[in-house]
């Protein structure tokens, strides 16, 4: 473009040349003659009547270049003071989406869509619509999440589901439909346990690397029971029964076997034969003794030189044993009465866990984490609406299934999973927090898993999440606000809506004998919406964000359709 505009000054300057080179040499011409002013004026342009003659006098070549200088000149000018106008974008450019704009962004085969509102869907292929499928819906109590956003979605029945499922409303609705339509339906049911399938965290340790996946459910079972602490709170304790869990968990899993499979039944009752004394500083343990025994089969094997015969199988088993030693040696460095503190306290944490009715359902696994993405499958995450007793449960199994099936998806030809993973989490802020859920968020879109993040306001991610809570949100390329009135929340609507450019347009009048009247018409910056219109939005309306576009208002599905 700046090209362009160049050759077309270029021209422009050589055109006045040469009108001036042709005025000057007419005129200088007909005075020489002695033609009288009049004459000059009527004959003027005569000599443009032969575009290819050009004078080289000196007089007329001058004034040629002269005129060529001054429209230069004003050009120069121009340009030195223009200004970025934008007409009516002065003070934003924020306006609403148009219906065409976002249906652009589905899929013409209905089923093969995330819904999210009436005329809104977005194409489960990521790779066409360049928009990964991450979403967060917001919206106060009665506003439609599950009736208007989660049901719609499952009985699209077009990828696996994993789906918290507060009260088991969800499980109730749509589990028969869904088994209808050939899917393997599970539920892990933490309010009627004898009706949950079984779950087993152990289960679903990589072989590769057991001892990485020890330490993550240690951290997120530490993350998840430890309450709300005042800031300033000593951390000592928390490392120690980091490292005490770290090392029960870790022996059970090395020393088990096929007949005897690695459960956190297991942990817990070799936990509760753990003894220590303040008194009594050389006391030990049923628990104490097995680790004794671990140190001499290390030392037995460390000294043997023909270890290279040892089996493989025996071979990984000392050196994933030798981990957990390292981790009650770390333990055992407190004296007796810290690590009876220890104990009493991770006993406190564990405590759900020695109910008969749980037990049962950690006792084996049949949940199988690891065929989401394989088979066509929902699994219910059933939890209690009333208290958060078991959310931890909820939170290790998410952080499982999601190392389990980025994993598989790793190893897999073309890096992806067969069938897309959807997991719908309602209640977000209800089923624990993820330790890493801010880095895996940001990289399961290529392994066709998606999350759909559930809140009742905006607060409730940033009280779990702190500073990450920006980011989780930012990986989110879908935002649905449903209604609601929280004030962070519609404050932080109003920002993502943007402004626009409005006129206002002033009257003045003044009275008397004298009297004037006038009007001036200024331009303005306005929010789409304000907060205040935010929260008073009509019932069956909602907003629909997308990365890239204009923000769309729109009618909330109908569920009758």
């Amino acid at each position: 473009m700046k090209n362009i505009n160049r050759i077309v000054i270029l021209i422009t300057l050589v055109i006045t040349f040469w009108a001036g080179d042709k005025l000057t040499f007419q005129i200088r011409t007909m005075v020489i003659a002695g033609h009288d002013p009049f004459d000059i004026i009527n004959h003027v342009l005569d000599d443009f009547n032969l575009p290819l003659h050009l004078s080289l006098h000196t007089t007329d070549l001058v004034a040629g270049l002269a005129l060529a200088i001054i429209v230069a000149l004003t050009f120069l000018y121009r340009h030195t003071m223009r200004k970025q106008l934008r007409p009516n974008e002065e003070h934003g450019s924020a306006r609403w989406a148009k219906p065409k704009e976002i249906s652009s962004f589905a899929n013409k085969e209905r089923h093969q869509n995330i819904l999210f509102a009436k005329d809104v869907a977005l194409n489960l292929d990521s790779r066409a619509t360049q928009c990964n499928l991450n979403s967060i819906t917001v919206g106060g109590s009665g506003s439609g999440k599950s009736l208007r956003f989660v049901g719609p979605n499952l009985r699209q029945a077009n990828t696996s589901f994993v789906v918290t499922d507060p009260k088991g409303e969800l499980h109730r609705y749509h589990a028969d439909f869904l088994k209808k339509q050939g899917y393997q339906v599970r539920q892990l049911n933490l309010i009627d346990f004898a009706s949950s399938h079984c779950y087993n965290p152990l289960n679903y340790f990589n072989p590769t690397q057991p001892e990485v996946d020890c330490m993550i459910l240690t951290d997120n079972f530490i993350v998840n029971t430890s309450g709300r602490q005042p800031a300033g709170t000593d951390s000592f304790w928390e490392k120690a029964e980091r490292a005490l869990l770290n090392a029960l968990i870790s022996y059970v899993y090395f020393t088990s076997y096929e007949e005897k499979p690695a459960t956190l039944i297991t942990v817990i009752d070799l936990l509760a034969r753990m003894e220590a004394s303040e008194k009594d500083e050389n006391m030990q343990s049923y628990v104490d003794l097995l680790f004794e025994s671990v140190s001499e089969w290390i030392a037995a094997y460390d000294q043997d030189p023909d270890k290279h015969l040892w089996s493989e199988e025996t071979t990984s088993a000392i050196q994933g044993l030798r981990f957990s030693y390292s981790q009650y040696r770390t333990y055992i460095q407190g004296a007796g009465e810290t690590q009876k503190s220890v104990i009493i306290s991770l006993g406190v944490r564990m405590a759900p866990l020695h109910m008969s009715s749980l037990r049962k359902v950690l006792s084996t696994d049949s949940i199988a984490i690891d065929r989401l993405g394989v088979e066509k499958t929902a699994l219910f995450l059933i939890i209690p609406d009333t208290h958060s007793t078991f959310s931890f449960l909820v939170s290790i199994l998410y952080e499982q299934l999601f190392e389990k099936n980025l994993y598989i998806a790793d190893h897999l030809p073309n890096g992806r999973l067969p069938h897309q993973l959807h997991c719908i989490m309602d209640e977000f802020a209800n089923i624990g927090k993820m330790p890493s859920f801010e880095r895996k968020i940001a990289v399961m879109r290529s392994r066709a898993i998606n999350v759909s993040i559930i809140v009742q306001n905006l607060a409730q991610g940033k009280a779990l999440y702190k500073d990450h809570w920006e980011t989780i949100i930012g990986n989110c390329d879908s935002l649905l606000f449903l209604g609601g009135n929280e004030k962070s929340t519609t404050e932080y609507i109003s920002k993502m809506l943007g402004k626009q450019t409005i006129h206002s347009i002033d009257h003045s009048q003044t009275r008397g004998r004298n009297g004037s009247w006038s009007e001036s018409d200024k331009t303005l910056g306005r929010e789409l919406l304000t907060p205040d219109e935010i929260a008073t939005l009509p019932t069956g309306k909602c907003l629909y964000f997308l990365r890239g576009m204009h923000p769309y208002m729109t009618d909330k599905l109908d569920i009758t359709k």
